[in-house]
């Protein structure tokens, strides 16, 4: 098993999905291999960090909606129960369904949609590096990459040559996140890879301001522009990816 070959299976290896015979050469590979072996602890450290970051728990007012909607629902009223038994762990069987119902509900809203797309995102950073697969279109020259996208996603990507303010476009390729097709510009700051990610929003009216995301050793920005989700990723230092998020969205 070369190197290559190793670095498509990381995923399936931390998710214990490998064969036997796979996960026998894939672990004798890392023997013998510091540069997949490092990757692999990179990964499972980011995904590990991502498991331990708090959650908010949804507001009062949000609760009661959901209680009410969930009566509406089941027909059931656990309003006898009183506000201190439903959220009780050792509550009786008479609660049981309405304490597991909440639950699931509770980790649906409370759960940020944002961190597993910050960890998506992140992770196809990463992958887009380490199997040499950065660009489907490898060019420098933004009226070529913005027309490649053309028929392969219902959007027109914004792609700026940037050059002259230190970064460089190298291409672009397409890719899938929040279950939507996207684009993705890949640009270049001295050896620093940008990852410019871009898919539609479910408002096509919505806009929003910049907002800086640090997961692990890297950053993120994200903003909302005209209907598009924006974000952008790369190891390189918050300060100047933040300025490269500016030049782009300007």
């Amino acid at each position: 098993m070369n190197c290559k070959q190793a670095q498509t299976k990381i995923e399936i290896y931390l998710d214990s999905e490998l064969t036997l015979s796979d996960q026998r050469d894939f672990e004798k590979h890392l023997d013998g291999c510091n540069k997949c072996k490092s990757i692999l602890d990179n990964i499972r450290s980011l995904s590990e960090s991502i498991q331990k970051i708090e959650y908010a728990k949804a507001p009062f007012s949000l609760q009661r909606k959901i209680k009410t909607d969930l009566k509406e629902v089941t027909g059931e009223d656990d309003a006898a129960y009183g506000r201190s038994q439903i959220f009780q762990f050792g509550a009786g069987c008479a609660v049981l369904t309405s304490i597991a119902a909440w639950a699931i509900l509770t980790i649906i809203i409370s759960t940020p949609i944002q961190n597993q797309i910050v960890r998506e995102l992140t992770e196809a950073h990463v992958r887009s590096l380490m199997v040499d697969h950065v660009t489907d279109i490898v060019t420098s020259d933004s009226h070529t990459v913005k027309p490649w996208f053309s028929g392969k996603l219902d959007f027109s990507p914004t792609v700026k040559d940037l050059k002259s303010e230190g970064f460089t476009l190298i291409g672009g390729r397409l890719d899938y996140f929040d279950q939507r097709p996207a684009a993705a510009l890949v640009y270049k700051r001295r050896s620093h890879y940008i990852n410019v990610f871009i898919y539609r929003t479910d408002d096509s009216t919505q806009t929003s301001a910049f907002k800086d995301i640090q997961n692990q050793s890297y950053n993120l920005v994200n903003w909302k522009e005209q209907g598009l989700d924006y974000w952008v990723v790369s190891d390189l230092n918050k300060n100047e990816l933040k300025q490269f998020a500016q030049l782009l969205g300007s």
